[in-house]
């Protein structure tokens, strides 16, 4: 077999490394892949007229971009201008007199316009049929079984498939026929492709070359506010759509003309990309200009431009006669039959995954199942301590402690009350804390509210007088270390020299640790736990399993 030149036409479904391109590779017949992901016919069109010595020079070209002719515009008003382009793109190959496959891929996105699906699926076997084009229709397979055939997501086929279906075509290519021989014109507008470095004011110093293993593209980076204008050879031609590639986040270009027209697009794509302009009546005049007008750089490729005479295929669209058209495929020009056997490979893939899906889940249905028993053994203590917390016994506790500290309230009211009356300080009914300085290792373990409140704790559990006035002593440990804290904050914002340095720098650092494992400490970690969960039950549990477990423990270590 000759070598062949078969030249790609479409979007992302052509666009994969190891799809289509790979399986036309591997019979030795050239590739030229000039598809991009997420573009319409418009791109195809572009692609065209920028490449057409090399389409030219094909021996078969396949277009393909129905997803993304409905995508792109999506909306019943919009859907003219796809329309438009399908009928360009459509005439545009037919003067090319190759072989032409239109490749319909499937649409079972949910998010698709459904009447748009109908109209756009429709109007490329139309004009395919109507110019001679041949057809291979995926979308119908998926369509026939519901969409229920195995793909590599929503919007593509896997690899291997593709792969397949690019060996077939190629070689098949002999059987493919050439368009009709039909007497028309060509009465489309005349396209440009507008290269960016033919516009003027640019820094030639803002090229550079961005690559993929696809397609490598010479770009300009537009600087934020950074403004060019076009040539005057582009004067009076009206701008269809423009390619880019960007680097990262959101890029704003904006293009306008002293006529009142301004194009805006706010783009966060970082690879590739064509798109539509939609408005056909943006006219460049020598007072056009293109503007970063964000903060990002814009790095343009070129302009897609029409002359404004030609056939913009304004007529008006019969759109009920075109969602209920049901277009036979002439047998020279169905190609269906390559496409390679998916309900098979779903009913191998099926019962691989059947015989195979419950090994490789076996481990991880172990793993569930021990969490389960945990968690079902936590359920069960957890009930256990509620039933133990809501016991006869303990609503008592409860109730005894709850009128405790009211009786302790009153105390400590009573006694300020009686100090006032006799006039003298507080400070001599105050407790006998020492607050330790800071000036070791261990003296700043001690001097952890963690410490002090054990402290006292054990200062004050020696006698009746000393329980009793104990809730006094907390609180008033409790919020005398606030006040140091917040007094030593405010002096290192005025003096952040005055910081004190970090513990693992003191020279007894090792030892300072030894205080934070000792009695006192954990007594005091233990009470400040069961003051933020006094609503649950905190102190109860710390009276009752936190102070008698600690005493084992520490009793245990002698």
């Amino acid at each position: 077999m000759n070598e062949k030149n078969v030249v790609l036409l479409g979007e992302s479904h052509f666009a994969f490394k190891n799809g289509v391109t790979q399986g036309i590779l591997d019979t030795g017949f050239k590739c030229f892949n000039l598809s991009l992901g997420g573009t319409p016919s418009l791109q195809n069109l572009y692609e065209l007229i920028r490449n057409k010595k090399l389409l030219e020079n094909a021996d078969l070209i396949i277009t393909g971009s129905n997803t993304h002719d409905i995508a792109q515009y999506n909306s019943i008003d919009l859907f003219p201008k796809s329309y438009q382009v399908m009928n360009w793109l459509y005439k545009e190959l037919y003067f090319l007199k190759k072989k032409i496959i239109c490749f319909i891929a499937p649409t079972p996105q949910k998010w698709l316009n459904k009447n748009c699906v109908k109209y756009v699926n429709t109007l490329h076997i139309k004009l395919a049929i109507k110019y001679g084009f041949n057809v291979i229709n995926v979308n119908k397979k998926h369509l026939e079984s519901s969409y229920s055939l195995i793909q590599r997501d929503e919007a593509h086929d896997f690899d291997f498939i593709m792969r397949e279906l690019g060996r077939n075509i190629a070689n098949n290519i002999e059987n493919f026929s050439f368009p009709k021989k039909i007497n028309i014109i060509n009465d489309n507008p005349q396209f440009y492709f507008y290269p960016i470095e033919k516009a003027i004011n640019l820094n030639f110093t803002n090229f550079k070359f961005k690559q993929s293993w696809l397609c490598s593209e010479k770009v300009y980076c537009i600087k934020s506010k950074e403004v060019i204008s076009f040539n005057k050879n582009t004067f009076n031609l009206n701008l269809l759509g423009i390619h880019l590639w960007n680097d990262s986040g959101i890029c704003e270009i904006q293009i306008k003309n002293p006529k009142d027209q301004i194009f805006n697009r706010s783009l966060d794509y970082n690879f590739s990309y064509f798109f539509d302009t939609y408005n056909r009546q943006f006219k460049i005049t020598n007072d056009t200009k293109i503007l970063n007008n964000g903060v990002n750089n814009i790095n343009l490729i070129s302009f897609f431009l029409a002359s404004p005479e030609g056939n913009y295929h304004t007529e008006e669209i019969d759109l009920e006669a075109l969602a209920n058209e049901n277009i036979e495929i002439p047998k020279e020009y169905n190609f269906n039959h390559l496409i390679p056997p998916i309900e098979l490979y779903k009913e191998i893939i099926d019962e691989y995954c059947s015989i195979m899906d419950p090994v490789k889940l076996a481990p991880l249905q172990k793993q569930i199942k021990e969490k389960d028993n945990i968690i079902s053994a936590l359920n069960q203590e957890k009930t256990t301590l509620q039933n133990e917390l809501n016991s006869f016994p303990i609503k008592k506790q409860r109730l005894e402690l709850a009128n405790l500290e009211q009786d302790l309230i009153i105390k400590k009211l009573e006694s300020k009350k009686l100090a006032k009356s006799l006039g003298i300080k507080m400070s001599i009914i105050n407790p006998k804390i020492t607050f330790i300085q800071a000036n070791s290792a261990k003296a700043r373990i001690q001097n952890h509210l963690s410490y002090k409140l054990g402290q006292a704790l054990i200062a004050n559990s020696k006698s009746i007088l000393g329980y009793i006035r104990m809730p006094y002593v907390l609180s008033y440990i409790k919020d005398k270390h606030k006040f140091e804290q917040k007094a030593y904050e405010e002096k290192i914002k005025e003096n952040p020299n005055l910081a004190l340095p970090p513990l693992e720098t003191y020279p007894d650092y090792n030892e300072a640790l030894k205080e934070k494992e000792c009695f006192t400490y954990k007594l005091g970690e233990a009470l400040m736990q069961a003051n933020k969960n006094w609503y649950g039950g905190g102190y109860i549990k710390f009276i009752f399993k936190d102070v008698p477990r600690l005493k084992r423990e520490f009793g245990k270590k002698g």
